[in-house]
């Protein structure tokens, strides 16, 4: 779970830079919130996927 945050804050940090460079500057509160409800999503949708296709044997 460590390393998941890990991933977030880095992924944050990234995107926040690059948004920058380009002069699209955003809060970073939003870019972590954005990074973590992707994250988030992502994890719910592989259970939920992994449940199902189990649930079918």
């Amino acid at each position: 779970m460590f390393r998941l945050w890990i991933v977030v804050l880095v992924m944050t940090a990234l995107s926040w830079l690059v948004l920058k460079l380009i002069n699209r500057p955003k809060h970073i509160g939003l870019v972590l919130l954005f990074w973590i409800a992707v994250i988030m999503g992502t994890t719910l949708l592989f259970y939920g996927l992994s449940v199902w296709f189990t649930s079918q044997a």
